[in-house]
Order: structure tokens, then sequence, then C-alpha cells
């Protein structure tokens, strides 16, 4: 969920940090305060585009970032980790935007791009009303949605496999009933590969090998010298180490022999002495075992040669090379055996497609089920929020050819689409074609309501979900906020003090003249500073007794 959101130089806004609460986080203030700027801002977070014209005025850039807690978001953590960003608890997400166009963004500290942003937005965050981020209006978001509220997933899941296998399948057919012209082209070209790689006689440890005994072969009269060297100053040669360690000795012998607490580092000389000699031997079989093999250097570097020109040919590494020749192996096996492996392969394409039609059309009936149950639900979650006239109806299609033949997908045979008329006499119309932000948003709460328990979007944004809504209907939207809020994050931008008492946490957008600039301000109320508020919002003042008892009352009547 969302923690702390800062915002600097965006719009009328010059430097502002809010602190949000787990639960119902309400927004109200004087309209043009800017308060649906905070959320176009936490749009941009999310990945909207973006525009010069928000950077503040007399400003280079402007700069967002949003902390979310993301401790128990799994899901989300593998995505990240997808997306190549280090998955924390708690995920933060910056972007800067300047006057000349140009746009940064970061997730955890690492650069990321727009669209990183926006593959995670939906993830996290759901905005409903006049934005975007609205993801029930989505496809994949609608039968995600009406399968997880129907405990249908695990079936889908089936459906996915079979699916994959019935997939795999046909394009085994389809590669063994191509031209028989073409399977015997193919059949000769892995032959061929085949044999080139199985006669470089490759190895996952040549390359390494290979270049450290060229470097060696080649280098071979530098190396016996070297070695050679050491083994002389060390040992041999008049002077040596040895020697010399021999002469220091004796004169430790007789040193000892008048100043006896000497005695001592005869021994030490003896072990450095023996040290010596033992790392003289070393260096004397190291140089005995250099090679001078000139034509076995020629097959190494021939080996190394042909190493790079499979590489260029199959693939960057000696293990995908070997990869390659197995899986084309295989291949080869398929072809030569293709009209037993056709007879095979289409008796189990017609296995797996006889389950697929089978568990695809059990689901497809689930999900009718499902559907019907859930429509009346929403519609009366509807009828409770102020629309009571409108119908809403969730489509399950079952989608076929012109042959009428199942399109089989890895979800299903389906085509779901949620739709609604939200005036009598108007005909069903995808949820998405629906104009008012006010009747977009409670069409939201009332499926979010529905389907809280099968939604696991943390954090939920209703922006001005109050229009044309009485003071009466206020209260009955706030109690459904509080009580999707033990689920969910939400954040309110409301008009309505019957709505506005049941928050958990509230802001007051102020917006105030400074230094001849216009800026927003945030305020989080204590309880009494509600109170004001709240009286403020019905029409009476922070003076007026009857305003003040007024919302005393209402934030009363929210505690039943």
């Amino acid at each position: 969920m969302l923690q702390t959101f800062l915002i600097k130089n965006f719009a009328i806004i010059s430097d502002l940090m809010i602190d949000f609460g787990d639960e119902l986080n309400i927004l109200t203030g004087e309209t043009g305060a800017g308060k649906s700027i905070i959320i176009d801002a936490l749009g941009l977070i999310l990945g909207d585009r973006a525009n010069t014209e928000i950077v503040r005025k007399n400003a280079q850039s402007c700069e967002l970032t949003a902390s979310f807690n993301i401790e128990n978001l799994k899901p989300l953590k593998k995505l990240l980790i997808e997306l190549g960003v280090t998955p924390e608890d708690a995920l933060i997400i910056k972007r800067e935007i300047t006057t000349d166009g140009k746009t940064k963004c970061f997730i955890n500290g690492s650069i990321a791009s727009v669209g990183m942003l926006q593959s995670i937005s939906s993830a996290i965050v759901d905005i409903h009303g006049q934005h975007e981020h609205q993801s029930l209006i989505k496809p994949g978001s609608q039968m995600d949605m009406l399968d997880r509220y129907g405990n249908l997933e695990k079936l889908k899941s089936e459906i996915a496999d079979v699916f994959g296998k019935f997939t795999s399948i046909k394009n085994q057919l389809y590669e063994l009933n191509n031209s028989e012209k073409e399977r015997i082209q193919k059949l000769d070209l892995y032959k061929y590969q085949l044999k080139e790689i199985e006669e470089a006689k490759l190895s996952e440890t040549d390359e390494t090998g290979l270049e450290n005994e060229s470097s060696r072969l080649n280098n071979a009269e530098k190396l016996f010298n070297c070695a050679n060297d050491i083994y002389s100053l060390l040992y041999e040669s008049d002077g040596s180490a040895v020697e010399k360690l021999g002469v220091a000795k004796k004169q430790l012998e007789n040193l000892a022999a008048i100043d006896r607490q000497e005695f001592e580092n005869i021994a030490i000389i003896n072990r450095a002495v023996e040290d010596v000699k033992s790392l003289a031997d070393t260096f004397r079989q190291y140089k005995d075992s250099i090679e001078f093999n000139p034509k076995r250097l020629e097959e190494i570097i021939l080996k190394i040669e042909l190493i790079k020109k499979l590489k260029r040919k199959y693939a960057p590494t000696v293990k995908e090379i070997l990869d390659y020749a197995e899986s084309i192996k295989k291949q080869i096996t398929l072809f030569e055996k293709a009209d037993e492996n056709i007879a095979k392969l289409e008796k189990d394409a017609k296995s797996a497609k006889d389950k697929l039609k089978k568990i695809s059309i059990e689901l497809s009936e689930k999900r009718t089920a499902v559907a019907k149950k859930l429509s009346k639900e929403i519609e009366k979650e509807l009828s409770e929020l102020g629309m009571p006239k409108s119908k809403f109806f969730i489509s399950v299609e079952q989608e076929k050819d012109e042959n009428g033949n199942y399109h089989f997908k890895s979800s299903g045979i389906d085509r779901i689409e949620y739709t609604i008329a939200v005036n009598v006499g108007e005909d069903l119309k995808p949820l998405k074609n629906v104009a008012s932000g006010g009747e977009m948003s409670r069409v939201m709460l009332a499926m979010k309501t529905v389907l809280a328990k099968a939604d696991d979007t943390p954090t939920l944004i209703f922006d001005e979900i109050d229009a044309g809504l009485s003071g009466h209907m206020g209260q009955i939207v706030g109690k459904k906020l509080r009580t999707l809020a033990k689920n969910h994050q939400i954040l309110c931008i409301t008009h309505l003090p019957q709505l506005a008492a049941f928050s958990s946490e509230h802001f007051h957008i102020s917006k105030i003249s400074e230094g001849g600039k216009t800026k927003t301000l945030v305020s989080k109320l204590n309880a009494d500073e509600k109170v004001t508020e709240l009286s403020r919002m019905l029409g009476g003042g922070s003076e007026s007794e009857t305003s003040i008892k007024h919302a005393k009352e209402l934030i009363k009547q929210t505690k039943k």
C-alpha cells in the first residue's frame, strides 16, 4: 500500500509530502485547491504520459516519489525480479520530468522505463474516476476477477496446461506435415549440422582449457627460462639462496656456541633452508614439464578457430551448441519416423483436443452461472449507491470460428465482457463506455465491494465518487468504503461531509498565495480539526455552533 508520496514542483504544488494511513484516507478541500492534482501526480508515478506543462512555473523539473509497502505481495515481487529489479518489502518509485520534455524513472534506485512503471502499476494501485488506471475495464482483468470470485482458477490453470500440450503437438504435426521436399531438406540440413558439431568433439570445458594450453605452448620458451632462472637463483648457481643460507647457518652456529640464547634460531634457519630447497625443486619440476610442441600448438589453434566458427553458426556458447545438437537429434528422429510419428501425434492431438474441449465447456458453464450471480450482486450494490435503475450484466460468450469450431485459448473458449445500462431504456454497453466519472466510480465501488475478497490490488483510489449524490447516499457510500478499507487501503476525494465523516485519516487540501505564487498545502487533521472541516463542508463555517454540532453528530453516526 501507498505509505508516503513526495511531490515537488508539480503544477501548483511546490513541495509536498503526504503520509497516508492503511485504511480509509479522505481528501477534502475547496474546488481548485489541488485535490485531483495529487491524483494526477500519482498517475504519473504509475506510468501516465507526461507533458512539460505539469512542471511548476519557473522550475526546471518536477520530482515525484512514492513509497509502497509490498511485504506480502509475492506476485509483484516476482514481476520485479523479471524486470531486473531487486525485490524488497519497500517499493520506491521516483519520476523526474524536465521542462524540455525529458523524463527519468527509477524503481528502488534502479533506472527504469515508463513501460516498467505501467507493468507494475495495476498490481499496486487502482484509480477510479476520470482516470485511466481502471483494471476492471480490461477484458483480461474482468476474466481473472470473475474466475477468482467463482474459485475457478484451478480449472483455468488445468486448461492452460492442456492447451500448452495441445499447441506443442500441433506444432510438431505442422513440422511433419510440411511437404516431403521440405522435410527431406530439413533432415539433410540437420544431419549435416549434427555431424559438424559431433566431429568437433566439443566439451563444455574446452574453451578455458584450450586457451590456457595455447598460452603455455605459445610461451613455452619464456616459461622455461623464467622457471630455470628461479631454480638457479634458489639452488643451482654460485651464490644461490640455499648456498647463502648455508653460510648464514654456519655463522649462526658459531654465534650460538658463545651466546646460547641464539641457539633457537638455528632451527628457524634450518627450516628456511628446507623451504627454499622445496621451492627450488618445485620450479625444477615445472621447467622440466614445459612442453615444446609446435604440432600440438597448431592443433589447438585450429580447434579454437573451429569453436569460433561453430559459435557464429549455431550459438554463442559451447553449452548452447551442445544443447542445439541434442535438439536436432530429436528432430532427426522425428523426421526419420515421420509416418509413424504423424499417426501417433494425430492420436495425441485428438485426445488433447477432446480433453481441452470438455474442460473448456465445463469452465464456460461455470463462468456463466457465476456471472449471473455476480451480476445480480453488483446490481444490488448499485441500487444502494444511488443507481437504482441501472442494469449490470456480465456477458460470457463462447468464441467460435466461421465453421462453428471452438476457438481455444489458454484461458478457455470464452470472451467475457462487463456491460451496464445506467438509465432506463438504454442498451447494455461495455463498462469502458460509461461516460460519467462519478458513475464509473460508483460502479467500481459496487464491484469492489462484491469482489473485495477476490481482488488483491492493495490500494484503491476513488476520485470524486460522490458526484451527483445526496447527503444520505454519501453516508451509504462512506459505510461501503469503510467496509472495503478492511481489505484495502482507500484514498477518496469527496465534497460530501457525510462521506468524509467515515475517514480513518482526513487530509485537508488548501491553496494559498505566497510571494506572488499560488501553491497547494496538505494538512493531516486531528479530531478537532476534522470537526471544523466537516462544519465548513456543511456550509456553516468553523464558527457555526449548529454546523459544528451537526459535524460531531455525523462522526458519531459512523461509529454505529
